[in-house]
């Protein structure tokens, strides 16, 4: 199943460290295999500067652990790995946001399966006809090229920003997204379209 999903839409996605290095090493091989653009980066590193991806994080224990699950909750959907067994730590995890947790000892066979899930799942939540540029979430109908927004058939007015923000906001229904990854996704779009109109007047 993972196979098939990776391969055709070959997703980005983070793996964070630095505990267990050799499994980073095998899961960033493998899903290379599978065609996704994977980069790896340490504690300390920044998140790439992308509008969207999927993070696969390693959690730590102890007096870290609250401060990394806060730092992950800001950035954007992650999967939690995790050396501790205890349910107090997964339930910390998935209350900070995680999409799933794995605890130690990770099958590698089983971590590509879940964040294949994971990923299919957000992205089978909306129906987008990508031909005609809509966008249909439950009563509400929007179309990209026109701005236009209707609920319960109903016209909505809405300025370009908000626009670019309910559009992401509704493209990943029933996931929170970050404040980073909104500002990144919706303002930087939206300042590339006023550059792009300075340049022509």
């Amino acid at each position: 199943m993972h196979q098939a999903f990776f391969s055709k839409t070959k997703p980005a996605i983070v793996v964070r460290g630095p505990e267990d290095q050799s499994f980073i090493a095998l899961l960033e091989a493998r899903l290379r295999d599978h065609g996704c653009d994977v980069t790896v980066i340490g504690p300390d590193d920044p998140m790439p500067d992308w509008d969207a991806v999927q993070l696969i994080s390693w959690v730590p224990e102890g007096e870290a652990q609250m401060t990394t699950l806060r730092w992950l909750s800001e950035q954007c959907p992650f999967i939690a790995l995790m050396a501790s067994q205890a349910a107090a730590d997964r339930m910390a995890a998935l209350n900070a946001g995680a999409e799933d947790v794995l605890s130690a000892p990770i099958d590698i066979d089983e971590c590509m399966l879940r964040t294949a899930i994971a990923m299919h799942r957000r992205h089978a939540m909306v129906v987008i006809k990508e031909s005609s540029g809509q966008l249909q979430v439950d009563n509400l109908w929007m179309h990209q090229d026109t701005h236009q927004v209707r609920v319960d058939d109903q016209a909505v007015k809405l300025t370009p920003i908000q626009f670019e923000l309910l559009w992401l906001l509704a493209q990943h229904k029933d996931t929170t997204l970050s404040k980073s990854l909104l500002y990144r996704q919706v303002l930087k779009k939206r300042l590339r379209l006023m550059i792009a109109a300075s340049i022509c007047i």
